[in-house]
């Protein structure tokens, strides 16, 4: 399978040198679950796309610093090159940013959020039990609950036509969906590991009180299940590119 990630962020210079950039970590990510795939990365941040459509049979956009909803002329572009990719057919993958510009393309909507900033772990019901949820070879993924590593203060607020609220909690109702056969969004980051989100801690110390903070870093004693969500994305993509 061939899989474009369009990358829409480019990391903070001091954390380039371990990290590289969002495009690697999904690189990681998926060879840790055994998608031994050809995922080349295009900075779409920086106008870098595809030749054509048809080059590849999926799509995944990266998370970002940025507002999916904004209208920077790069904005712009990628939320119509997502719409023409969905009325091509290609599956599509979003996280985080990814997420939201898809909701807000397909006719839902992306906002910035109330409920102000969310940061370390946090855990999310599932809502549904479609196919591609599964354990590895152990077959389907009946744990109702999914704890992932999150950072945004945007969220989607209302789902396209013919989606499906897959995860939810009080903070986020609209955690992650997906419309059948071809779409697969997730607002927390399957492909961050904890010492990346320490890292982005860093920056967050004046946009929450410190008791907050304080429960923001306890909850990184909590398991992320980054991998699971890969189990899954890899699942919905292989399901989806049949």
């Amino acid at each position: 399978m061939k899989v474009a990630i369009l990358e829409t962020d480019v990391l903070r210079d001091n954390l380039k040198p371990t990290y590289v950039g969002y495009g690697r970590m999904f690189q990681d990510l998926f060879g840790r679950v055994g998608a031994d795939w050809d995922m080349p990365i295009f900075s779409v941040i920086n106008g870098e796309y595809p030749a054509t459509i048809d080059d590849f049979d999926a799509y995944l956009i990266t998370g970002s610093k940025h507002d999916a909803f904004a209208d920077d002329d790069w904005i712009v572009r990628l939320r119509d090159y997502s719409k023409q990719l969905f009325e091509a057919g290609k599956p599509l993958l979003g996280i985080c940013f990814g997420h939201q510009l898809l909701a807000h393309t397909l006719g839902g909507r992306a906002e910035r959020a109330d409920a102000g900033w969310g940061l370390g772990v946090m855990q999310y019901e599932m809502h549904e039990q479609p196919d591609f949820i599964v354990n590895g070879e152990n077959g389907a993924d009946t744990n109702g609950t999914v704890g992932l590593l999150v950072s945004h203060r945007d969220q989607v607020t209302e789902l396209p036509p013919g989606a499906k609220r897959l995860l939810s909690n009080g903070f986020c109702p609209l955690a992650a969906f997906y419309i059948p056969g071809q779409v697969l969004c997730f607002q927390g980051h399957p492909e961050f590991n904890k010492d990346y989100e320490r890292a982005l801690l860093e920056y967050r110390q004046d946009d929450v009180s410190r008791e907050q903070m304080q429960r923001i870093e306890a909850s990184l004693t909590d398991e992320h299940e980054g991998e699971r969500i890969g189990r899954w994305m890899k699942q919905f993509l292989e399901q989806a590119a049949r």
